[in-house]
């Protein structure tokens, strides 16, 4: 029976999902390997839920829904394993290491600019939602963000 710390995990070889606890413990070289209990491959993507979200300076943050701070806008849900690459690859980078800003927002004269530039942002990548390689990542839609703490 699994457990209230037991996180869903995807097989990387299969696409089994299934709970971390259940997968089977096999002997190894270096004692045992948990393993896909359907094809026994020993490597698996974190399916914990996850949510993003940016602040009116642009600057995005990832984490679990209870840890979205009040003014912060949530602008994406997805599994943890694939939520900060997609995150990665659309998202500018900033100066310091890590940091991931929304193209637009920190160069914007005023608020008004900023949200037309995060609805801008949102449009374009609300555009994968859905599909086969989002990897389960949707984004929330221009105007209608996912949910806000203010």
């Amino acid at each position: 029976m699994a457990d209230r710390n037991d996180i869903l995990v995807q097989c990387t070889r299969c696409r089994n999902k299934h709970q971390q606890s259940e997968r089977i413990a096999l002997p190894s070289e270096l004692g045992h390997s948990m393993v896909c209990p359907r094809c026994g491959c020993k490597n698996y993507y974190d399916m914990t839920p996850q949510v993003a979200w940016c602040w009116a300076s642009g600057l995005i943050e990832m984490g679990s829904e209870e840890q979205v701070p009040e003014g912060g806008i949530i602008i994406a849900r997805g599994p943890k394993a694939f939520l900060k690459g997609e995150l990665l690859a659309a998202a500018r980078h900033g100066w310091e290491r890590d940091q991931l800003l929304v193209p637009g927002v920190p160069e914007a004269a005023n608020q008004r600019e900023a949200a037309e530039a995060l609805d801008k942002f949102l449009a374009w990548r609300g555009k994968s939602n859905g599909r086969r390689g989002s990897n389960g990542v949707i984004y929330s839609q221009p105007g209608k963000p996912m949910g806000s703490t203010t």
